[in-house]
């Protein structure tokens, strides 16, 4: 049977390198698209926050902010900061476009931080920028878990002294608590975020998206036998049937994995968008979802095509659903947390790219295997009934 089933495989792969529609969706179509969209939205490692600050304390701890923080984010290229005399002017120049938010540090911050009793940073944004925004507020956050340590330590410090502490001492207290350690860090507001760099998604999308429609030149090989009547030549000959489902399977399988493997290649060499790290770790990870990856398209393929009685018929059932899993699962734009996160889950194409997300931040091939495991169930899950309505047809 294995033998019949590889024979059954060179013959497909000598039309499919004939069949000029298999070199465009496999290949071209999924590179042009990828290059057209990264231009089309730019690159957004290069974000810059434009903000405003308000120092109405003028006090150490104060500083900290103003001389400490937010000049070592201008320093990595992060934030252009510019200072303005009261709230309300912070307040005109966000309304005028000129900064994207402020931060507002208000009289009596120093003291109150120095005192044990916390402090308020304000931060004032532009609805209409949310990306900006969260930046805002990501920042003025880190600096206030700084400062509610600070409060705990001299707030500590001063009940066990009983009062007895001079405010001088508290003061020195807090600015040694507060030079501890950084306060804030680039790092920090982007090392979370496990996601890809957004040409390297809008690749890794494009290839999935396209793969779904890739393996269906495989998969409705079977239909073709049947219209162009060679089905009952195949069988008539020393053929079982499995063995011709496995070398149609077989067939769409390594189309789908040559596919990937090329558009990864393309991918880093000519749109400098690496799928993962360049280390063994990062290539096997890769490696590991795109085999995944291909079963699962696979499975759904076969499933879906198991309804068609006709090439075209299948054809359309396979391009809605391959449409429809691709737009679930975020192909064209992250889809972050939260319910279109959630939703991304139910789509093969959300868990490629959420393995490769966290490949991406912890760059080992154990981060992959979640992610892998479900897009091999959804494979498995899919094919079962696929393949028992296939025979039951044709038995």
């Amino acid at each position: 049977m294995i033998r019949a089933a590889l024979l059954i495989v060179a013959k497909d792969a000598r039309l499919r390198l004939r069949d000029r529609s298999v070199w465009i969706f496999a290949f071209v179509v999924p590179v042009a698209l990828t290059f057209v969209f990264s231009q089309i939205f730019p690159d957004q490692t290069d974000f810059q926050l434009s903000a405003g600050i308000v120092d109405l304390d003028g006090g150490d701890v104060a500083a900290g902010f103003t001389e400490g923080v937010v000049p070592e984010l201008e320093g990595e290229g992060f934030v252009t900061a510019t200072s303005f005399p009261d709230e309300a002017a912070a307040r005109t120049a966000i309304e005028d476009g000129e900064v994207a938010a402020a931060w507002v540090i208000p009289a009596g911050f120093t003291a109150q931080v120095t005192s044990g009793d916390g402090g308020e940073l304000r931060v004032l944004v532009n609805p209409d920028r949310a990306l900006s925004a969260e930046v805002a507020r990501g920042i003025a956050d880190g600096y206030r878990t700084q400062l509610d340590r600070v409060s705990l330590t001299v707030a500590t410090a001063a009940t066990a002294a009983r009062g007895q502490l001079p405010q001088a001492e508290l003061e020195a207290l807090a600015d040694r608590a507060a030079a501890a350690d950084a306060i804030v860090g680039i790092e920090e507001l982007i090392a979370a975020d496990r996601q890809l760099d957004p040409t390297s998604y809008l690749a890794a999308g494009m290839a999935i998206f396209f793969l779904f429609f890739t393996v269906t030149f495989g998969i409705t090989g079977y239909l073709e036998e049947g219209q162009q009547g060679t089905l009952p030549r195949l069988l008539a000959a020393p053929i079982s049937l499995p063995a011709i489902h496995l070398g149609k399977a077989l067939g769409a399988f390594v189309l789908g994995i040559v596919s990937m493997l090329v558009l990864a290649l393309a991918s880093d060499l000519f749109l400098g968008a690496p799928w993962g790290p360049a280390t063994s770790q990062g290539i096997v990870g890769v490696g590991v979802l795109v085999v995944a990856a291909v079963i699962a398209s696979l499975g759904v393929m076969a499933l879906v095509g198991s309804f068609a009685k006709t090439v075209e018929q299948a054809g359309n059932l396979q391009s809605i659903v391959a449409l429809v899993l691709g737009l679930i699962g975020g192909v064209f734009f992250p889809v972050g947390a939260g319910i279109l996160g959630q939703l991304a889950l139910a789509s093969p194409h959300g868990w490629f790219l959420r393995g490769l997300g966290d490949l991406a931040g912890e760059q080992t091939v154990a981060a992959v295997l979640p992610a892998a495991a479900a897009l091999v169930a959804f494979g498995v899950v899919t094919a079962i009934p696929g393949i028992l309505r296939t025979w039951r047809a044709t038995s």
